[in-house]
């Protein structure tokens, strides 16, 4: 009876063992799953906020030289 017990003892550590550590590897793959998915549309939203400040850094620019463009960025709220 002793025997028995203790082979269902060593076959339930055995069984969580291998479920925990299922769950562990499960975990982390998505974690990494996630940061990997995520930094190319990161990276692509860096560029376009780039994009947008030379765009207006160079309306502002122009502003200077032309009196109509003034007064459309005033317009938008740009200036």
């Amino acid at each position: 009876m002793d025997k028995k017990f203790e082979q269902m003892m060593t076959f339930m550590l055995w069984g969580f063992g291998i479920l925990f550590g299922g769950i562990g590897i499960l975990m982390t793959t998505v974690i990494w799953d996630r940061r990997t998915a995520l930094a190319p549309a990161i990276r692509k939203n860096k560029e376009l906020e780039e994009r947008g400040d030379n765009i207006e850094r160079t309306l502002k620019e122009l502003n200077v030289k032309y009196l109509e463009i003034k007064d459309i960025l005033k317009r938008a709220g740009l200036l």
